[in-house]
């Protein structure tokens, strides 16, 4: 048990340290050329859903402009403790079941330890109607090529198919409604060579080709076959609401009015 426990601090704090240099490397030139496609791939589909609650996990939890906010209120959660944002285990979210109207993964699989039970972890805290919003490094595109190489924190983090994403969500009782793909450009760190390659963007978006570095799926979790509660340690009680946590509160623009 001990060494068990051992293996999995060291795993975490492997993981932390991965997500900390791909945080570093979202202020680098494909670094922000990735969030402000998903960016704008985040705004065209939380109109899509509907409800009061938000959560948002993975890699920059707080991509979403509270300005730009569709829900009443959201949460940032996030594996360790940092300003404005609420820290949890990844396989622990201190929320009843179906208690939630969605959740955005931002690359939370291929950050992960077990991506198929955060995965479920997030699925359970969605009620019957309610959208995952999921983004994932597409394994099919340039973007890979450092990944399959082993270079840089790309060669390490997940990179999940999509189709077998689409898998895991049907069990979990989610229907895909739609998909968008991005960042067709490879993640060079020259900015002019970046701005040379903008017609590979173009092409993509154009033709809707599933080759772009990033993919995202809304998924609707359906009405019917509820799934089985987990039980859990009262050392991390069940809330029925989501907890308040101080500067996570976030009011809708339209209550200002």
């Amino acid at each position: 048990m001990a060494r068990q426990q051992s293996s999995h601090s060291n795993g975490q704090a492997d993981l932390l340290r991965l997500l900390h240099e791909a945080r570093e490397w979202l202020a680098s030139a494909p670094g922000q050329m990735l969030l402000a496609a998903e960016r704008a791939a985040q705004q065209e589909l939380l109109p899509q859903c509907f409800g009061q609650h938000l959560v948002q996990y993975g890699l920059a939890p707080g991509m979403l402009d509270p300005e730009e906010a569709v829900m009443r209120h959201h949460w940032h959660l996030d594996m360790e403790a940092r300003e404005g944002t609420l820290a949890v285990e990844e396989t622990r979210w201190p929320f009843s079941p179906q208690s939630l109207d969605a959740v955005v993964l931002h690359h939370g699989l291929d950050f992960s330890l077990s991506p198929r039970l955060l995965l479920r972890e997030a699925s359970q805290a969605v009620r019957a109607g309610g959208h995952l919003v999921v983004f994932g490094f597409n394994p099919l595109s340039s973007w890979a090529a450092p990944h399959y190489l082993g270079q840089s924190w790309l060669g390490q983090a997940g990179f999940v198919r999509p189709g077998r994403l689409i898998d895991w969500l049907e069990l979990l009782g989610f229907a895909v409604e739609k998909r968008l793909d991005g960042c067709y450009r490879p993640p060079l760190m020259s900015p002019a060579w970046l701005q040379r390659l903008t017609f590979f963007e173009q092409l993509g978006q154009q033709r809707l080709l599933p080759g772009g570095g990033f993919y995202c799926l809304l998924a609707r979790r359906q009405m019917f076959g509820a799934l089985p509660q987990r039980q859990r340690s009262r050392a991390f009680p069940t809330l029925t609401l989501p907890p308040m946590a101080a500067g996570t509160r976030r009011t809708h623009k339209r209550d200002r009015q």
